[in-house]
């Protein structure tokens, strides 16, 4: 997992114009796997609601996260629980 978060943090960011030189032969929708000829996986193309799914995913795994997530229960504060039923949403 800790190679993965180190490949997506040196993303190369490639920008697409508008121009129709760029335009894409195929349709980017979800998870897009690109292959050579034998079959063999190039590279993956995702579309923004993927990405931003995978990070979130991510974000949420992270031991900061989880770290400050449990500092939070730990102090007494209002749970998400009881915050929902003052909403009335529970």
């Amino acid at each position: 997992m800790t190679s993965l978060l180190k490949g997506l943090s040196e993303e190369t960011v490639v920008l697409l114009g508008p121009s129709t030189k760029h335009k894409l032969p195929f349709r980017l929708e979800g998870i897009v796997r690109l292959v050579d000829e034998k079959g063999r996986t190039l590279g993956l193309v995702l579309d923004k609601e993927t990405l931003d799914a995978v990070e979130e995913e991510l974000e949420a795994s992270s031991p900061a996260f989880l770290d400050s997530l449990e500092a939070s229960r730990r102090s007494g504060r209002v749970s998400g629980k009881e915050v929902k039923k003052r909403l009335g949403l529970a």
